[in-house]
């Protein structure tokens, strides 16, 4: 089973559900998925009901379903559980059946930050934007990775002295209007890439 807490309008929620689904494929496994899933009593409801319809895996895929996940874990002690991203939870030894599931994505945003140098204008003091979805460690690591991706690709690059960073934080995992409103307000202020 699989919960997602948006569904396949949000690219994040799309990539597991797509992934999910093409894993299952490949092992002849049913998929069974609930999109829509608050951080909130609702994911311990959907992680119930998985169960009942005879899940033996379950996954999460948003931050806020950990604490949540977990308590399903803690009531169905036969199931697997495993939530991508999160935090300390899955350290605790004393539910084997609860699982972090995420990879290192700093990796693949500091490659992001690095491919910005063909992007953007090579002149004095380069500021960059990041947009993120909430203050926590994990969304930090990623904007810290972004940014020493895209100075190290400047490094040495004639002209440039300094490459600075804004952030503006949506406080939503996925809300198009206000990830289009940060993104527009760094540009106003003068960020060259976001």
């Amino acid at each position: 089973g699989l919960i997602t807490l948006h569904d396949d309008n949000s690219t994040y929620d799309k990539n597991f559900i797509d992934a999910f689904k093409a894993a299952c494929d490949k092992t002849g496994v049913e998929a069974v998925i609930k999109t829509g899933i608050g951080e909130d009593e609702g994911c311990t409801t959907a992680a119930n009901e998985l169960v009942e319809e005879g899940c033996k895996f379950v996954f999460a895929d948003s931050f806020g379903h950990e604490e949540y996940l977990r308590v399903a874990a803690t009531e169905h002690t036969d199931v697997q559980f495993a939530h991508a991203t999160g935090t300390s939870m899955q350290n605790d030894t004393t539910l084997t059946n609860f699982h972090n599931a995420f990879a290192s994505i700093y990796e693949g945003r500091f490659l992001a930050g690095y491919a910005a140098d063909n992007t953007i204008a090579k002149d004095g003091v380069i500021t960059v934007g990041y947009v993120g979805a909430h203050p926590y460690a994990e969304v930090k690591s990623g904007y810290t990775s972004w940014l020493l991706g895209v100075r190290r690709a400047m490094e040495g690059v004639e002209g440039v002295t300094t490459v600075n960073m804004k952030v503006k934080f949506t406080l939503s995992w996925y809300d198009e209007t206000l990830e289009a409103n940060a993104a527009n307000a760094l540009i106003d202020e003068g960020c060259v890439l976001i």
